[in-house]
């Protein structure tokens, strides 16, 4: 999975005061439009769900264990709330929120690749430049892999560290 979105935020706001405006800054950016929205137990309430159904796509965002209502549990113990899923992708449920993983991997790639853990400097703007950097990278690394055929380091950020020219 590749960065298509993404925004700088204080560290001190919590999921539930940044979601709307995030998803919909988001959702409003794009001319192609996901299926998918895929989030972890944090922004998980009906306001946030019915937001993200109102453009259009379908909310995989994970409920906590004890929500009340019609909750779907997965084979790994995850929950979600269903009547916002169509009963379609009930059964991939378990695979789509996998895909999670494969971001919060990529994220921990470039704390390691990158040094993005040691932000140099203050400021909302300067902390979008440091956030975007890497995505830029990470997205022209994945443009370079696809252009010489190496699929395999899509996502590698070691991809080019040996790299004669």
């Amino acid at each position: 999975m590749l960065p298509v979105y993404w925004d700088a935020v204080s560290a001190n706001k919590n999921d539930n005061t940044i979601f709307i405006s995030t998803a919909e800054d988001y959702l409003s950016s794009t001319t192609i439009k996901p299926i998918f929205l895929i989030g972890d137990a944090g922004p998980d309430s009906h306001d946030f769900n019915k937001v993200v159904i109102d453009y259009g796509v379908i909310p995989i965002i994970a409920a906590r264990a004890n929500s009340v209502g019609y909750i779907l549990k997965t084979d790994s113990g995850n929950h979600f709330r269903g009547e916002y899923i169509p009963r379609m992708y009930h059964r991939l449920l378990g695979k789509l929120y996998n895909l999670r993983t494969i971001v919060e991997r990529k994220n921990s790639n470039e704390v390691v690749g990158y040094h993005r853990s040691k932000m140099t400097n203050r400021g909302i703007e300067l902390a979008r430049i440091f956030v975007s950097v890497p995505n830029i990278t990470a997205l022209l690394t994945a443009l370079t892999d696809f252009k010489v055929g190496r699929y395999d380091l899509i996502r590698a950020p070691s991809a080019f560290r040996s790299l004669l020219i």
